[in-house]
């Protein structure tokens, strides 16, 4: 039978512990908590590549393409959204469509990115909303989520979609 190995911490140690993962401090700024740290690794890391998708394009419909996942996905389905009324072989009010915007945002949720420029971690959300903004069709993620759901001719399911896409965003 093998018995395990003794150890104790001490008092510094458990301090040096929690100052790592920001337990128990008051934010200066917010006299609240403050988030804890968050760690870049291999298992919970995506990269740029994975965030911005292909640039490939793939058929999705007889003469509409589409880039599959990241921040390229998303703009292209928000587009087809928005013109969705030219294409009637749209037949399911973009149901299918919003169901690929709350997929691609949930995929990333639980990600983080390593910003190598300011050599720190963050969530992947933010960059992906970050990304979407630099992208040539795109003005800000969740106000154009917001239009499209605004929109007559969408099936009230794809609005539910798009809703909990936009929960995911805000991080709720």
């Amino acid at each position: 039978m093998f018995m395990g190995k003794r150890f104790t911490i001490t008092e510094s140690e458990i301090n040096q512990i929690r100052s790592l993962y920001n337990l128990n401090e008051q934010s200066e700024e917010s006299g609240g908590e403050k988030e804890p740290r968050i760690f870049c690794n291999a298992h919970n890391t995506k990269t740029i590549h994975d965030l911005m998708g292909h640039n490939d394009p793939e058929e999705y419909i007889q003469g509409v393409h589409l880039r599959p996942g990241g921040v390229n996905s998303l703009v292209d389905i928000l587009e087809l959204l928005k013109t969705m009324r030219i294409h009637p072989q749209i037949t399911d009010g973009g149901v299918d469509l919003a169901s690929k915007i709350h997929g691609t945002l949930q995929e990333f949720k639980p990600y983080n990115y390593f910003d190598e420029t300011q050599n720190k971690c963050n969530k992947a959300m933010d960059k992906i909303i970050e990304l979407y903004k630099e992208n040539e069709h795109g003005e800000e993620l969740v106000k154009d989520i917001e239009k499209v759901y605004g929109l007559s001719y969408l099936d009230p399911r794809a609005k539910e979609f798009l809703k909990h896409g936009m929960d995911i965003i805000k991080g709720e």
